[in-house]
């Protein structure tokens, strides 16, 4: 019998080859939807995708072959992993492949914030030289907090190492393996609401972080803090960011996730915009040339290594 892959997005060259060379036939579906692809899904063992499927019970019955799902990417609240387990269906994900892509696209954020690139470029533009408007800000000196030290945020807190600023992380468990070769420092939430100037978001999503960013959380600071989002958009309730920007609980915004994709901006959100206080990125955090190969050859060394390959 043909072992046959299923692959729904366009994913880097040396993933297909990799699962060709494992003995599977390729098939791309990549414009599938959650709903279509049930009709296409029952005679695969691999079932190849990024974040537009939803991978729940109903779609799970319809894959009678399924093996294994590979979730090129971090997240997997797309996925009925607790179904996935009652029918022995194996779960490969990438989150290692873009850490470094997502920790450097929170650094260009701050650094284009703090220093009015976006904002001095657009005056330029309009032929405007004005330069006492766009005086900068320098991170040195800053205390940056870290809410989440997985793949992607120990990766940033080590980027974080050359700018002399203080980083603190919280997470619930202890990652101080994870930052050894950082001068981060593992702090409970009480001290980063205390001290820290900027926030960076990087939590996966479930039922004890759905709008875990919210005015509650928010009020709970010593004083305005700048706002990064590049984890998932169901994180942050954008109401109250919304809010928090204009009452001066949050001084600085940057997303590049949202809680509906592709995000509409309304005319409240697009005067934020002129402010120079919301930047905003269609999630592409983790969207490099790099990140795309190296999540693509981390699920092949990860399939390997699995007893039905």
């Amino acid at each position: 019998m043909i072992k046959k892959a299923l692959i729904t997005e366009e994913f880097h060259q040396s993933l297909t080859d990799g699962l060709e060379n494992l003995g599977y036939s390729c098939d791309q579906l990549w414009e599938v939807t959650s709903d279509s692809i049930q009709e296409h899904i029952a005679d695969y063992e691999i079932l190849v995708v990024n974040s537009k499927i939803n991978i729940n019970k109903q779609l799970i019955d319809h894959a009678k072959c399924l093996k294994c799902i590979i979730r090129v990417g971090s997240g997997l609240e797309i996925i009925d992993q607790s179904y996935c387990s009652e029918k022995g269906i194996q779960i490969i994900s990438t989150p290692e492949g873009n850490a470094n892509a997502v920790a450097e696209h929170v650094l260009g954020f701050i650094l284009s914030a703090y220093n009015n690139l976006n904002k001095a470029q657009t005056e330029m533009l309009e032929g405007i030289w004005s330069r006492e408007s766009n005086r900068g800000e320098e991170l040195s000196g800053k205390t940056i907090a870290i809410i989440g030290c997985g793949n992607n945020g120990s990766r940033l807190a080590k980027l974080m190492n050359g700018f002399d600023t203080e980083v603190l992380v919280y997470d619930r468990i202890d990652v101080g393996t994870s930052l050894a070769q950082t001068s981060a420092k593992q702090v409970g939430m009480g001290e980063i609401y205390f001290k820290a100037d900027l926030v960076s978001i990087h939590l996966p999503l479930n039922s004890d972080t759905h709008h875990f960013i919210n005015n509650s959380f928010l009020k709970n600071f010593n004083k305005s803090i700048d706002l990064v989002n590049t984890s998932r958009g169901a994180i942050c309730v954008l109401e109250d960011v919304w809010t928090g920007l204009e009452q001066g609980t949050i001084k600085r915004a940057m997303l590049d996730v949202y809680d509906n994709e592709p995000f509409k901006m309304d005319e409240r959100v697009k005067s934020l915009l002129k402010t120079n206080k919301l930047f905003v990125t269609p999630h592409i955090a983790g969207w490099t040339y790099e990140s795309k190969k190296k999540m693509a050859e981390q699920a092949i060394i990860k399939l390997n290594q699995l007893d039905f390959c």
